[in-house]
């Protein structure tokens, strides 16, 4: 790649929040803020059926697209999103696109340069960051209530805690990927030759998601020292 190419942030933000009321506007400014910091951003899009979120993104001069209501439903996949986001604004190929969620509010400005630099590689078509898996997957069971069968959903005999492989669960704290590679991903805009970024377990208790207003009391208190 060459220095010619782009770099596009996305804010999906839909209106509607239940377990927190105006989430996105509440939570709007602090990644805008943010965004300040990421000087080769070429362009900040906010794409949102939210008239304050919207409002408020335009006063930062930001590129609006209004999101239609058949996307703006809670079961709509982020790459259906972006699918229609890229194609109606006809973004090349080559843009690399990043991902910033509202919710997430940690942020290191480090962790945002460094994935610049990996997805900058030619052979790199995406990337996200990986975290430790709460319940590994070696030990989760499904329960058949017509027949009263347990079943393995992974079926093994591991029994001892040492000897499961690690096991990592994907979060969109950093997530970016070139336009030309979203056919090519899931729902969750992840793939086999996504680029993982994992984060160890004492660090990944930085990424307090917001849902719910005890979270947003969560991350007061744990950044108030």
């Amino acid at each position: 790649m060459n220095n010619k190419n782009k770099h596009i942030a996305v804010i999906p933000a839909r209106a509607g929040s239940v377990g927190l009321p105006k989430k996105n506007q509440i939570l709007f400014d602090n990644t805008a803020e943010f965004l300040k910091n990421l000087s080769w951003l070429d362009e900040v899009i906010v794409n949102s059926n939210d008239e304050v979120v919207l409002d408020k993104a335009k006063k930062r001069d930001y590129t609006i697209y209004e999101r239609s209501d058949a996307l703006a439903c809670s079961n709509i996949s982020i790459k259906s999103v972006f699918k229609d986001l890229i194609n109606s604004l006809k973004i090349n190929n080559d843009v690399i696109i990043w991902l910033f969620y509202l919710p997430v509010l940690y942020k290191n400005y480090a962790d945002f340069e460094d994935a610049k630099v990996i997805i900058e590689n030619s052979e790199i078509k995406s990337l996200c960051t990986f975290i430790p898996a709460k319940s590994h997957p070696l030990n989760t069971w499904r329960y058949d209530q017509k027949n009263k069968k347990l079943s393995q959903y992974i079926e093994n005999d591991i029994f001892r805690r040492q000897d499961l492989p690690p096991a990592w669960t994907h979060y969109h704290y950093v997530s970016c990927f070139k336009v030309m590679e979203l056919n090519n991903l899931n729902s969750e805009l992840l793939n086999s030759k996504t680029y993982p970024v994992f984060l160890s377990k004492e660090y990944s208790k930085n990424l307090i998601e917001i849902d719910t207003p005890e979270d947003l009391e969560k991350w007061k208190k744990a950044n108030s020292k």
